[in-house]
């Protein structure tokens, strides 16, 4: 069964299947707060940030009649478990009000809302066809967006296997004005090497849309995992290195070569083990089983600097550094994760600016390269 494993994150995500019209979250009746006072005087777009709709009680009744976990309270946090991992659910990641006051504050000009980790989960766990509730999930974002359209934009979110992203991906593009796609690193299981995300590629490669990358809420090797909260510190950081290595080797980049994908979390673990996937490839694969050697057309190394960019997203100024030697300053975007990361994008913008940048290149990170891909300001 679709849903045997049992699920409570799903429970946040505000949806409601039984019927066609778009649930969109619950406002405060207060008008959106007003820009006083900002920080920086340059623009600040945040590429990496989530929001799931409020919840309702048509929703959680429905889906307390299948579902075998549950929301629960613990020191007065809401927690959800799947699969044996616990996790807190901030109010920060289901108030797009506080989200939008703390945007302002902090100085931040413009977001982009994605959410894939919460798609997958729930098309894996709800007994509904994945199209329906890919199509709702996209709406209810689009109708937060809505409600600050000068604060904030979207990335369309699909499953790259499925059949019906690349329409989706068009319906949204139209209907909605969304701003470049967002997928997960890998979708219940299956990383983004696989032959099925063909088509998906040849879309995004042809309509030159950029692809934000983010992991999933229960990451490869997630077994191990189940103790201070290790899933998302290094679980999924490591689902977002094991795909891009993938992706690199496995040729993706060279059948598709103007593919412009955005790695979360500063590229996971790439930046520190991109010259070990360098000396594998050097060596060779003589003596390997059949399938098992990489077919990239050029070291691993050089895919950094013509198909990837990173966030700032890792609380490590040195990490910044390092991640411009290696991709370049043309590659770099302003990224918070705020939401699920209840802390300030504040934080970020100050690693940004201890940097010791000149001014052109602090621009490009916190808003030049960012606004060059999806061109929201």
């Amino acid at each position: 069964m679709k849903y045997a494993n049992g699920l409570a994150i799903g429970m946040g995500a505000g949806l409601c299947f039984g019927s066609s019209k778009v649930v969109a979250q619950t406002l405060n009746a207060k008008q959106p707060p007003k820009v006083q006072n900002q920080i920086n005087t340059a623009p600040v777009i945040d590429v990496h940030r989530h929001c799931t709709p409020e919840t309702t009680s048509k929703l959680e009744k429905r889906m307390r009649s299948f579902m075998n976990l549950r929301l629960r309270t613990r020191d007065n946090l809401l927690v959800a478990k799947a699969k044996g991992i616990s996790s807190i659910m901030y109010p920060e990641l289901m108030d797009i009000n506080i989200q939008v006051r703390e945007q302002l504050d902090a100085g931040v000009t413009k977001s982009l809302l994605s959410f894939s980790m919460m798609l997958e989960t729930l098309c894996e766990n709800l007994p509904l066809p994945d199209k329906r509730i890919t199509e709702t999930f996209n709406d209810m974002t689009a109708a937060m967006v809505a409600k600050y359209p000068n604060e904030l934009d979207f990335m369309v979110m699909v499953n790259p296997f499925n059949k019906s992203c690349v329409n989706e991906c068009e319906r949204c593009f139209k209907e909605h004005g969304a701003k470049g796609i967002n997928i997960g690193t890998s979708w219940q299981g299956e990383f983004l090497d696989s032959p099925k995300a063909d088509p998906f590629w040849e879309f995004a490669q042809d309509r030159d849309e950029p692809i934000f990358l983010h992991p999933p809420f229960v990451p490869v090797g997630y077994k191990k995992m189940d103790v201070y909260k290790l899933e998302e510190v290094v679980g999924r950081p490591f689902d977002t290195t094991m795909t891009l290595a993938r992706m690199i080797y496995s040729g993706v980049f060279d059948r598709y070569p103007r593919l412009k994908i955005v790695a979360p979390h500063m590229g996971g673990a790439l930046p520190n083990v991109i010259g070990r996937l360098d000396f594998g490839y050097r060596l060779g694969y003589l003596g390997l089983p059949e399938g098992q050697a990489a077919v990239c057309k050029r070291n691993p190394s050089e895919y950094l600097r013509t198909n990837l960019y990173v966030d700032t997203m890792g609380f490590s100024a040195e990490t910044v550094k390092h991640c411009i030697e290696l991709f370049g300053i043309d590659r770099i975007v302003f990224g918070s994760d705020y939401g699920p990361v209840p802390i300030s994008p504040k934080e970020h913008i100050d690693i940004v600016k201890s940097l010791g940048l000149n001014r052109e290149d602090e621009e490009k990170i916190l808003w030049k390269n960012a606004n060059q891909l999806f061109k929201v300001i």
